[in-house]
């Protein structure tokens, strides 16, 4: 797909999944204690999770269980389970991750005896189960404090630090009720300490917290409520780093027909953000381009060209900053009728586009279909105010949208809006496909967005070619929407992020411009770019050039299309179609001069009088 698109896998499933650190499965052996009226068991669990200067995540559990009840108990040797839930998306670096988080677990009553435990690991989660040592009796209560470290739920990530809680599993708060007639309920508080090194937080979520700050650093307690099937997200910092490496190979051919001409190849670079939530630098670009410009929506297009005969490639090395930008939201956020035509397209490269183009249909952007437009209507309501809007089709998006990590690969194909409102199967295209779709049925400019997201959770040093939405919006301009992402539950993607790195934008259909474009006579099949790129800690910018003095050293001069045609002719190529017209020209000139001599020549030949032969007579003389 994309860059070609290589829509990778966005792995929502690890977060709709409850990938709960601390899920608790309670087995109590509930037993009758005698002919008095039933009562419950509550199991109060306090979660602290602890981070260090370094990074290292320390997490203890207390988990107090109250017998209330004079009819049941839970006698000695019954077994209680703790589970460890992996974090992450790939079960290979998990397994040894949670192999690592074994070692240092430490299970003990409130006094710090140790308590005995076995103990199973497998890709996705660490099992202990250990034993009551006394009957536990009503008015009593039964005490374990678990310790342990964790790898997975802190991330530091280049210039970014992103930490997790993990969430708690739906209904964790019902009443059980078992065969004997007891009943139990659970009860959790779960707070986050950080160390005093952090800096204050680009964002802490769910935003149903309170928070403290000491000596020693902040502390923030969860609403238990708000983490139901939903991880608690920290991130710390405000600028990400990337370095990007595009390579192109560039083929020779022998074909006859392209002997004359030379080949041209337009790559599409990084772009910045229109709303300067992201800047580009560039390192390297190999070979030098005939010229680099931005088209009218400000994607950065390069020009290079190439004799027939050259086997080479091309090589662009720079460097990507993200960062977070002006907050979105309701207010920040004018109307439909706010919306400034005028600035939704730019000129940069002497093209004018209509604002309808944004509105308009294309190739799976089905505007126009009846099922489209009768779902766009009802979710615009009467509202009027495009965050409102935009939010109510990204909830229905995320809602109803489910990832499919099965279609991938060979199996990838772009299946567009409506297939994918009817159900179909989806990746993070289709969630894009389908939210574009919906918002210009609704009279708001939309376009996609090509590039790489990055995954904290995922395996590390990998990126994931991606698609998302760009909205426009009046008084703030074209603001990022990934639908995607928003189906993880993590936070709500409207608006700038460091985890996203545009490449693209694409407004007529998803195909323009396409990330490479070759132009030649031959008929060899293109290869497609080579996308690299990594998050690194620091930017280097010795030796750098920014986009603006790249546009500034290789300008873009607009020219006829019979000039281009004729700046893509080789040396032979001009022999041919510029000399033969020189002969040819010559060949008349000469053939109208030689014909003007002849005209001139039977002309004179008529005007020509021949003078008479002399006399021999003499005449008579009359004086004589």
């Amino acid at each position: 797909m994309e860059m070609k698109l290589l829509e990778s896998k966005i792995r929502l499933s690890l977060i709709k999944i409850m990938s709960t650190c601390l899920l608790v499965v309670v087995m109590y052996a509930f037993l009758p204690a005698g002919s008095v009226s039933a009562a419950d068991f509550t199991t109060n669990i306090d979660l602290s999770y602890s981070v260090d200067s370094s990074g290292i995540m320390s997490i203890r559990e207390i988990r107090t269980i109250e017998n209330s009840s004079s009819k049941y108990y839970i006698p000695r040797d019954s077994s209680e389970k703790f589970i460890i839930s992996s974090f992450k998306t790939r079960s290979e670096s998990s397994k040894e991750d949670l192999k690592k988080v074994a070692k240092t677990i430490s299970l003990t009553d409130p006094s710090g005896n140790k308590l005995d435990y076995d103990i199973k690991i497998d890709d996705k989660k660490i099992e202990l189960t250990t034993k009551f040592k006394s009957n536990v009796v009503k008015g009593t209560d039964y005490v374990y404090v678990l310790e342990y470290k964790n790898f997975e739920l802190v991330n530091r990530s280049g210039n970014v630090w992103n930490i997790y809680v993990p969430g708690l599993p739906k209904g964790y708060s019902d009443v059980v009720s078992y065969d004997s007639g007891a009943t139990s309920k659970t009860h959790y508080s779960v707070i986050l300490e950080l160390d005093k090194s952090f800096d204050e937080p680009n964002f802490v979520l769910p935003s149903e917290h309170t928070s403290s700050h000491t000596e020693d650093g902040s502390v923030y307690k969860f609403d238990v409520d708000a983490l139901v099937e939903n991880s608690a997200w920290v991130q710390i910092g405000d600028l990400q780093y990337y370095k990007f490496r595009i390579t192109q190979p560039v083929r020779a051919t022998k074909e006859l027909s392209s002997k004359i001409f030379n080949v041209f190849y337009d790559l599409v670079l990084p772009r910045e953000g229109d709303g300067g939530n992201q800047k580009v630098y560039f390192k390297s670009i190999m070979p030098s381009p005939v010229y680099v410009k931005e088209d009218s929506e400000g994607n950065v297009v390069a020009r290079f060209s190439f004799t027939n005969e050259e086997e080479t490639e091309i090589a662009v090395e720079g460097y990507i900053v993200t960062s977070i930008t002006k907050e979105i939201n309701k207010k920040t956020v004018g109307t439909i009728s706010d919306i400034d035509l005028d600035k939704v397209y730019s000129e940069s490269d002497g093209e004018k586009r209509s604002y309808e183009n944004l509105l308009e249909q294309a190739n799976f952007w089905e505007v126009n279909d009846s099922e489209i437009q009768t779902t766009a209507e009802k979710l615009k309501g009467d509202m009027k105010n495009v965050y409102d809007i935009v939010l109510a089709d990204y909830n229905y998006v995320t809602e109803n949208v489910d990832y499919d990590n099965l279609k991938t690969g060979i199996n990838n194909q772009r299946q567009g809006a409506l297939a994918t409102l009817k159900g179909g199967s989806s990746v993070c295209m289709e969630y894009s496909d389908l939210l574009i779709t919906l918002l210009r049925a609704q009279g708001i400019p939309a376009r996609a967005a090509f590039g790489y997201g990055f995954d904290p959770r995922a395996e590390e040093e990998t990126e994931e070619g991606h698609q998302w939405t760009e909205v426009y919006m009046p008084n703030i301009g074209w603001v990022p929407v990934d639908p995607t992402w928003g189906d993880t539950g993590r936070r709500n993607y409207i608006g700038s992020d460091l985890d996203h790195a545009l490449w693209r934008v694409a407004s007529i259909d998803v195909e323009t411009p396409s990330p490479i474009t070759k132009y030649s006579v031959d008929t060899m099949k293109l290869d497609p770019p080579t996308f690299q790129i990594e998050i690194i800690d620091e930017l280097e910018l010795e030796d750098v050039e920014d986009l603006s003095s790249l546009l500034d050293r290789y300008r873009y001069t607009p020219k006829h299309k019979v000039l281009e045609k004729i700046d893509q002719l080789n040396v032979y190529g001009k022999i041919v179609f510029l000399g033969i017209p020189v002969i040819l020209f010559l060949i008349l000139v000469i053939i109208v001069f030689y014909s003007i001599i002849r005209v001139i020549k039977k002309l004179s030949s008529k005007n020509f009088v021949h003078a008479q032969p002399a006399s021999h007579d003499v005449p008579d003389n009359p004086y004589y």
